[in-house]
């Protein structure tokens, strides 16, 4: 999926949100927190392509990127990454890391939810 990866110009012009990620100091602790380039995709979680698969909601045949994440430590000028959207209740939780779940116990979505028709 490499293919999706960004330049900065190409992420500005593709309207998607990017994230500028950096580390901030808050009581003696380094944390992760970024800027927005607009406001970021509703969603519990962002995964890259390959962890998407890997927990059992595989991004799915044209479906677009909804946010691109920096990665400063890319050294070609393709350095924004693509993220996708994704809920709880489409992820296998057995399959999560320790760190997934805490976003996930965040709720970020918040109450927009994809409810399936019985």
């Amino acid at each position: 999926m490499r293919k999706l990866w960004l330049n900065k110009v190409q992420a500005k012009a593709s309207g998607i949100p990017c994230l500028i990620p950096k580390q901030i100091e808050i009581d003696g602790e380094w944390v992760m927190d970024g800027r927005w380039t607009s406001p970021p995709p509703t969603a519990d979680i962002l995964l890259p392509y390959n962890r998407c698969k890997q927990v059992g909601c595989p991004v799915k045949e044209r479906e677009r990127p909804a946010a691109y994440v920096y990665n400063a430590s890319e050294k070609s000028q393709f350095r924004y990454i693509p993220f996708w959207a994704r809920f709880s209740e489409d992820i296998d939780h057995s399959k999560i890391t320790d760190d997934e779940a805490w976003i996930l116990s965040l709720n970020r979505g918040g109450s927009v939810r994809k409810f399936k028709s019985s």
